[in-house]
């Protein structure tokens, strides 16, 4: 039978508020896709943005997806991640991760991560099964996987095309400020 891995992490204290899981054990593919996709991905963001371009060639992000479960709690996080491994795994291959950007909310986001918009259609579905036998109540969705970084540049998700004109040019400073904090680890 096929399971879900999570990050070493999750078995001992730590400060880091998500953890990975995966398909495979060694978490290869999220591994590799840090630097094989997200870091070139948000690199050619940030040159775009520091040569002024009125519109963005989306490249990886145009075709990363992510499907999204807000829960209550870890707890739940672990309950649907056993209750997708245990009805729809299969042969199917997940990544992503779960927890929460601040440390503070009790509430916790579980998320799947994927190329594929075929993909995302078909976790979706099993993802609502999932959660709905944890939580009725809980709010599952999908979008661009890098949504939050491009949408006050770029405007809703649903409207991107691979090359996106900016729609607020006036974000930029901002918007390079982070994604540096991002790329290079800066505090501040």
């Amino acid at each position: 039978m096929k399971r879900i891995f999570l990050d070493k992490r999750f078995w001992r204290e730590s400060r880091e508020n998500w953890v990975s899981f995966e398909s495979d054990p060694k978490l290869r593919a999220t591994k590799g896709n840090i630097y094989g996709r997200c870091v070139p991905c948000i690199t050619n963001l940030y040159q775009q943005l520091q040569e002024g371009k009125e519109e963005i060639e989306l490249k990886e992000a145009y075709r990363c997806w992510k499907v999204v479960a807000v829960l209550k709690n870890k707890e739940d996080c672990l309950e649907v991640l056993d209750e997708y491994e245990k009805n729809y795994l299969g042969d199917h291959y997940v990544k992503g991760k779960f927890g929460s950007s601040q440390s503070s909310k009790t509430s916790k986001v579980l998320m799947f991560h994927m190329e594929e918009e075929e993909e995302k259609d078909r976790l979706f579905q099993e993802l609502q099964s999932c959660v709905k036998k944890v939580d009725p109540d809980a709010k599952v969705f999908c979008q661009k996987a890098c949504a939050n970084l491009y949408h006050d540049l770029l405007g809703d998700w649903k409207e991107w095309k691979e090359v996106t004109r900016v729609k607020r040019p006036e974000i930029r400073p901002m918007l390079l400020e982070k994604i540096k904090k991002l790329l290079y680890w800066e505090k501040g």
